[in-house]
């Protein structure tokens, strides 16, 4: 197994650390873990709470892996593991706000690989087939961040300006937004019709969620609401969005895991290279993340949209195809 890796925090100058944790354990053990990011900006000895749930997450799926229960035991019981050992971490280290993270997990099983996926971070096989959930909480949010998006940089001559005066609506909610004058009633409003258009839901679900902003989205977190997600956050997991798929070696290629960073995957190519290439491609086309690669943040000149991290495995028989 031909191994390659990157992982680049958000942070431009790489001040801070991000929140994505790789493990490998090569010809066994693939997996990637997308803490999510702290909205209070807390760090704790200096790692934020997103990446100390990744990497306590990834310190629980090697133990699982030595024990043989990342083969044996069922997805949901090694998902609720994880979940415990954030739980655990976040009391060890008084975080104020829950913590949480995605994973994504390819172990080797006999004469097949198993993929184990909770959360946003994806799996493609081949270059081609790719397993990866995507939250409709997202959609909800990016659609409203990108109108508000256009209404602030309509005012604001700095973009970045613009970007980061959209996150704090965005996180803080509409209602604080209106109070404080940042935007108009109707403004709001224009913002949650684009929601409601772009996810599908009713308008009461999707105004509830934007009026209290991101900061509320961890009550939505393993909730059965039409806005809940799956998240191993420490509390006890639901099994809608976890994947749990056996595949046969003989019809494995390669094996591509990757966090949300990148928000395009590339149509050619299965190597770290052209994972980069892409991710300066939407840069180029799409720096504001607004048009044709849409997404919960934009890019800054000192930030990304978001961590990104790439895992490549080329099996031996096709390195030479």
């Amino acid at each position: 197994m031909n191994i390659e890796a990157f992982s680049r925090s958000k942070y431009k100058n790489g001040t801070k650390p991000g929140d994505d944790i790789i493990l490998i354990e090569p010809d066994t053990l693939l997996a990637v873990f997308d803490g999510a990011t702290d909205p209070t900006g807390a760090f704790y000895n200096g790692e934020s709470s997103g990446r100390i749930a990744a990497r306590s997450a990834a310190q629980c799926t090697a133990r699982l892996a030595a024990s043989g229960k990342l083969v044996s035991a069922a997805g949901r019981e090694i998902f609720q593991a994880l979940s415990d050992s954030v739980r655990d971490a976040a009391i060890e280290r008084n975080i104020a706000h829950p913590p949480s993270t995605t994973a994504a997990i390819v172990v080797s099983s006999g004469d097949h690989f198993r993929l184990l996926a909770l959360g946003d971070t994806g799996i493609r096989i081949n270059g081609e087939t790719i397993y990866q959930h995507h939250k409709l909480i997202d959609t909800v949010s990016t659609a409203a961040r990108i109108a508000v998006h256009g209404i602030l940089s309509d005012r604001m001559n700095n973009s970045d300006e613009a970007e980061m005066a959209t996150r704090r609506v965005i996180f803080d909610g509409l209602d604080a937004a209106v109070q404080t004058g940042r935007l108009t009633a109707t403004e709001a409003s224009t913002a949650i019709a684009a929601s409601v258009a772009a996810a599908g839901t009713a308008p009461e679900i999707a105004e509830t969620f934007l009026k209290g902003g991101i900061r509320t989205q961890f009550h939505y977190a393993n909730s059965t609401q039409p806005l809940g997600y799956a998240s191993i956050n420490g509390k006890d997991i639901t099994v809608d969005g976890l994947t749990d798929v056996l595949l046969s070696k003989n019809d494995v290629a390669s094996i591509e895991i990757f966090s949300d960073g990148y928000v395009s995957i590339p149509t050619s190519g299965i190597r770290v290279g052209d994972w980069e290439k892409e991710f300066e491609r939407v840069e180029t086309v799409d720096f504001h993340k607004t048009g044709a690669f849409p997404a919960v943040k934009g890019s800054t000149s000192v930030e990304s949209c978001d961590d990104r991290t790439i895992l490549c495995a080329i099996l031996p028989r096709s390195l030479t195809s």
